[in-house]
């Protein structure tokens, strides 16, 4: 009644527009199923449902569940369901379709603890959306079965915790067992402490007993026993034959193996509660337990008889299901089918990005890879690798099956696919911090293609140089290796090829100060969408972010990151997002707003499932932040940012907080450390970092009282360069319009005049500066002028300074609403306004988050929490 009750109530709301999702959670034989029947029967009159089902196969069906829920949803949808689309396409269209119906919807997926990459990338997507639709969406899963790894976790931490309710169910008490025995000669205390209160358990247990017995099995498996031996020869022949097949089972399919009876064994067994049917007729076990425990009573030669009879069926449809006959292949130890059809089954399941299933069956066709021949087994070992890096992990099971796939390309003397091979295997090594390791790989890769003719093997391992180059910070290398990778590919279209290189020289070019780089991330930039390659597109954003706020282009950076975290948070990019957003708070460091910089990067630091290297413009963010702001644990953050730092390997992540510790001494006289990452940094060579990050090197360094080389002072950009000519005041002049606040105030601290030390005590208290600010007091107390630091008043400082993105009072008041699914005319009655006004509330905060339409604000805020006030102010 309880959870019937909660279901009931985010039904209202969903029937109102406001959609929820709900997660019912418990051991198998809970009653999750049962409890969503129940709800499903009371709501089947006031709302379309459509049922999504995840089976029990040895690889799940790509994106199964989700092409029977557009199907019953029909339109465009279905249309696309049914030619298999990709989650990029279909999930748009099911969105499209459910923002239109006539009734609310319910949409249930039974199981997801089973469920497909694709199906989970659907549930993310919808769950994320929810708020906006007509639609209650239900989900069972099994928690006992989800472990810390399962990555049905990653998707459930990535549901908005406002419009997402989690059941869990709890077993039968004592009293409720009572009722279900009614009469029987078993005590309640005695089935309870049999069954542990499991209501399939009971139900199994009193429905196998004889009332004029009294005792009782002691385990389901018994009790599922005990009643397959009071039925027919028949029936349980039907039953251990079903119980081998997972998934749903069309009867058709199967009465020849019956003599034309399984239709009629299958309502015998249905009306016995062993069986049931789904909504589109199909047969299943009652309940999963059920069917584990039949299997178990199957001798294992008898099994792999099922296997091969199913094998043989299937293979006679006009267009059989590829992974079902995988399945059952490999149940019938038939190597050959398995080696014919887990490629084609991977295939078709990568086409539709599910990944991880696709490793699953490539991995079901590596068990009986000793009977495949030597070009079938490198195909299988690179496809595998490169299936399990992009889903499951990059372990040294990985790292092993490409060398085994480069053992066997090159017994077939097939340089191109060594070279390929060899250049993914440098890209794992390179995600797992290997720098070295990865360099060297590369270097393989081309040097044993460099004098082979045109490929894009050739090509990509060029580009992949090129990358390493330019991740390295040596920028007219990857320019050259870059530009060599395009020609080898002038006379093809390789579209991959020239949205990668053109992403590296493009990057290469502005890194050195060469504005003809923008032409080339655009070019890349527009390749990469137009032929859906959204990781690619994603990269450009993030290069060319990086580079605007390096090079303090705040207006590039502004559109730039604003353009880039739309994109991302439109597809899913979760994990470019928040990279992205770090890149967001250093430009908000750089611009002098000190807490929303720590604010953000603090959000992105509490993000779960992040790699290290997307936190870790944040990390680097919040501990430069720390010393601004005077925060005792600053020199915790440095030393956490510096280990990370370091496990890259890179200079353009190391020599900010290297400078960071410089900074750190200037501001609180920690020497020791900064004399330590000083002599690092002069080590480097100039030509390894851009001009700003030697200019700052300069400026803290002297600040701690330590002499820079002549060398690390050419090419100062001009404030600086001023500033090394003791003009502070000049520099201040420049800083002031590009709007970097804390050098500003720094500056005009230096000059020490009388105005000066007042606009820089201004700035500080501004930016919450607290270090440089008392040291601007000392020095106008010095000089006896203290008396004279009284702060013009900051006026309304308003709301919208104080928020990330600028939003007034009443515009995030208005957000807070839209947020929780709530549309214009509800909003103007709530606040007590026009509906006109509240429109143009509305439109003026789309045009502040850079998005098209209120989901893609709900999106920012759940990416971005900190873009919601807590409490803002009621309108009246």
């Amino acid at each position: 009644d309880i959870e019937l009750a909660v279901l009931r109530d985010d039904a209202k709301e969903a029937f109102a527009g406001r959609g929820n999702a709900v997660l019912v959670q418990g051991e198998a034989g809970i009653g999750k199923t049962s409890l969503i029947n129940t709800f499903i029967r009371e709501n089947e009159k006031q709302a379309d449902i459509a049922w999504g089902m995840c089976d029990a196969m040895f690889t799940p069906r790509p994106l199964g569940p989700v092409y029977d829920i557009a199907q019953i949803l029909r339109g465009k949808s279905a249309r696309l369901a049914e030619e298999r689309q990709k989650g990029d396409v279909l999930f748009p269209a099911v969105f499209s379709k459910l923002t239109r119906v006539s009734a609310p919807v319910i949409i249930v997926i039974e199981d997801i603890h089973w469920a497909d990459h694709g199906t989970l990338d659907f549930i993310r997507f919808i769950g994320r959306r929810i708020a906006v639709l007509p639609v209650l969406f239900i989900a069972s899963f099994r928690n006992d079965e989800v472990g810390t790894d399962h990555p049905l976790n990653q998707v459930l931490g990535d549901l908005p915790g406002r419009t997402t309710h989690r059941l869990e169910l709890s077993p039968l008490s004592l009293s409720g067992i009572s009722k279900l025995a009614g009469d029987t000669e078993m005590a309640a205390e005695e089935i309870l402490s049999v069954t542990g209160g499991n209501p399939f358990f009971v139900t199994e247990l009193l429905a196998s007993s004889d009332r004029e017995t009294a005792t009782a099995p002691s385990s389901v498996k018994e009790a599922v026993n005990a009643r397959l031996s009071r039925i027919s020869a028949s029936e349980r022949r039907f039953l251990e034959f079903v119980c081998c097949i997972p998934n749903a089972i069309d009867t058709a399919l199967i009465d020849p193996v019956f003599n034309d009876e399984a239709e009629m064994l299958a309502l015998a067994c249905i009306g016995r509660g062993l069986l049931k049917r789904d909504g589109d007729g199909a047969l299943r076990f009652r309940h999963e337990l059920a069917r584990l425990a039949t299997v178990s009573r199957v001798p294992a030669i008898q099994k792999r008889d099922v296997h091969e009879t199913m094998l043989k069926l299937l293979r006679g449809l006009k267009n059989p299901p590829i992974d079902q006959i995988v399945h059952h292949a490999a149940g019938a130890l038939d190597s050959a089918s398995v080696l014919k059809f887990a490629p084609l089954a991977a295939d078709a399941a990568a086409k539709v990005g599910s990944h991880r299933e696709a490793a699953g069956h490539l991995g079901t066709a590596l068990e009986f890879v000793s009977d495949a021949e030597p070009l079938l087994a490198a195909r299988l070992y690179e496809d595998w690798a490169y299936e399990a890096g992009l889903a499951l992990r990059i372990d040294e099971e990985v790292i092993e099956a490409r060398r085994h796939a480069i053992t066997l390309w090159r017994v077939l003397g097939r340089k191109d696919k060594v070279g390929e091979n060899l250049r993914h295997l440098s890209r794992l090594h390179w995600y797992r911090g290997e720098a070295a390791k990865a360099a060297q790989l590369s270097d393989e890769a081309v040097n044993l293609l460099e004098n082979e003719g045109p490929s894009s093997e050739k090509a990509m391992a060029f580009s992949m140089r090129s990358q390493l180059h330019m991740l390295n910070d040596r920028m007219s290398e990857a320019i050259i290796w870059g530009n060599k990778a395009l020609d080898v590919v002038k006379d093809q279209d390789s579209v991959d090829v020239r949205i990668h290189a053109l992403n590296n020289i493009g990057t290469a070019k502005l890194f050195r100060g060469n504005l003809d780089g923008l032409a080339d991330m655009e070019d890349s930039l527009r390749l990469a969408e137009k032929h859906q390659k959204h990781e690619d597109a994603a990269r450009v954003y993030t290069n060319l972010a990086e580079y605007a706020v390096d090079f303090k282009d705040f207006d590039l950076a502004e559109k730039t990151i604003a353009d880039g975290i739309a994109f991302d948070t439109k597809h899913d990019l979760d994990s470019w997002t928040y990279y992205l957003i770090g890149r967001q708070a250093q430009l908000r460091l750089e611009q002098g707003r000190l807490k929303d910089a720590e604010m953000i990067a603090q959000g992105v630091l509490e993000r779960r499932g992040q790699t290290l290297l997307m936190q870790l413009p944040a990390r680097i963010v919040l501990a430069k932040a720390a010393i601004r702001l005077g925060r005792k644990n600053a020199g915790t953050l440095l030393a956490n940012a510096l280990n990370d730092a370091l496990a890259t390997a890179e200079i353009q992540y190391i020599a900010p907080v290297r400078v960071a510790y410089l900074e750190q001494a200037a501001t609180e006289g920690f020497m020791c450390l900064a004399k330590e990452h000083f002599l690092k940094l002069q080590e480097a060579s100039t030509s390894g970092l851009n001009k700003w990050y030697w200019a700052e090197f300069w400026f803290w360094a002297k600040r701690a009282g330590l002499d820079v080389s002549a060398e690390a002072q050419k090419d100062m950009p001009d404030p600086f360069r001023k500033m090394t000519q003791d003009n502070f005041k000049a520099g201040a002049e420049i800083f002031g319009p590009m709007n970097m606040k804390y050098f500003q105030a720094w500056a005009l601290y230096l000059d020490g005049s009388r105005p000066s030390l007042n606009t820089a005590y201004e700035l500080c208290r501004e930016m919450e500066a607290a270090p440089l600010m008392e040291s601007v007091r000392r020095a106008a107390e010095k000089n006896g002028f203290a008396a004279d630091l009284k702060p013009q008043s900051r006026g309304p400082y308003s709301a919208s300074r104080d928020h990330p993105l600028g939003l007034t009072k009443k515009e995030q008041s208005v957000l807070q609403l839209i947020v929780k699914g709530h549309g214009n005319r509800d909003i103007a009655e709530a606040q007590e306004r026009s509906k006109r006004t509240v429109e143009n509330h509305v439109s003026s905060i789309l045009s502040k988050f850079n998005v098209g339409s209120r989901t893609e604000v709900i999106l920012r805020v759940q990416n971005e929490p900190w873009l919601l006030p807590e409490q803002p102010e009621k309108l009246h």
